[in-house]
């Protein structure tokens, strides 16, 4: 199970890498790639524009990126198996909540910070009754990569979409 794990992993990691938009640089500006800034010490930046009304916990480097920790829950948003299937069958997590475009559901009844990521007391429905679990979400930092473990649901590698819900 491990094993298929990280081939999940690995593979989403890679095509993530293959959609990329190409890298140019400015000149004597930063290095540009979709929307976001990467400096020449490699510090990564938001675009600063003024008119963008989104507060800044909800902007996203870029999709593909790890969400930053910060005042929520980090695994909050929308994830999908690869880039492409962002906008054709994400899973939507909230801070009580997961669906999956499988139709599957869980219903969290506690959700616990633990090194490396979450484990998720919960209630899912997946191809039968509600049964209790344990959902276990880890941060593959590296990757890029959200890590899902279930009894009800099967296991695997995530990457992120986005926030908007």
């Amino acid at each position: 199970n491990r094993m298929r794990l990280n081939l999940v992993l690995l593979a989403s990691a890679s095509i993530a890498a293959c959609n990329q938009a190409p890298v140019t640089q400015e000149p004597d500006g930063p290095i540009r790639t979709d929307e976001r800034n990467v400096t020449a010490n490699g510090d990564v930046t938001l675009d600063s524009d003024a008119s963008d009304s989104t507060p800044a916990e909800n902007k996203v480097r870029q999709a593909g990126d790890l969400p930053e920790p910060g005042a929520g829950p980090r695994f909050v948003g929308k994830w999908a198996a690869d880039m492409k299937s962002c906008t054709s069958s994400a899973w939507q997590f909230t801070e009580t909540s997961l669906t999956t475009p499988a139709g599957s559901s869980c219903s969290f009844n506690r959700v616990t910070e633990v090194p490396g990521g979450y484990d998720i007391q919960a209630t899912c429905t997946a191809e039968g009754p509600p049964a209790g679990d344990t959902l276990k979400l880890r941060f593959a930092e590296s990757a890029k990569a959200l890590l899902f473990e279930s009894n009800v649901i099967a296991d695997t590698g995530l990457i992120f979409c986005g926030r908007e819900v």
